[in-house]
């Protein structure tokens, strides 16, 4: 039986921002981000270069004090926030003009990343710290990150303005 439209890719959010942070999106943070994407879409260039913009200053600051391994997970923390709920956002948006082909490979592919994120993304917490600052939680806001890009993209398609 086909599960309704985004609760494949509900389930994925779920377990992505069960596993980042206890607190909800920073809106400071939201429109930081909000303002590249704008900036990147106006200018022409890459919206990917937005990815890292509230996590990598603030790994930079936590990488001078005494617990920077875990305030560097924090770091990802918040940004990973902001690029869920994005998701959360996109899919739903996706899944309003899409129709059922689109849903079904959206959900498809959510669980996907999901699978692949869960076996991936730990590895990043048993290497060398000082290699991979933010752990899985980095990884996890990565790979939300361009999730979001391109399910965002797929929304403007599939729901013309």
């Amino acid at each position: 039986m086909r599960q309704p439209f985004g609760a494949i890719a509900a389930l994925f959010i779920a377990a992505v921002f069960l596993t980042s942070a206890d607190a909800g999106p920073n809106a400071a943070d939201g429109q930081k981000i909000d303002a590249c994407l704008k900036a990147a879409a106006e200018k022409g260039t890459s919206r990917a270069a937005c990815i890292g913009i509230v996590a990598d200053p603030c790994i930079a600051a936590a990488s001078k004090t005494n617990s920077y391994r875990t305030d560097s997970v924090a770091c990802a923390a918040r940004e990973l926030a902001i690029w869920t709920a994005r998701l959360q956002r996109a899919v739903q948006s996706a899944g309003k003009g899409g129709g059922k082909a689109k849903a079904t490979a959206v959900d498809a592919s959510q669980k996907s990343l999901a699978d692949s994120l869960a076996k991936l993304c730990p590895l990043f917490d048993k290497v060398d710290p000082d290699m991979a600052l933010g752990g899985a939680t980095y990884c996890r806001l990565q790979a939300t990150a361009i999730r979001v890009l391109a399910i965002e993209r797929l929304a403007d398609a599939v729901n013309p303005h």
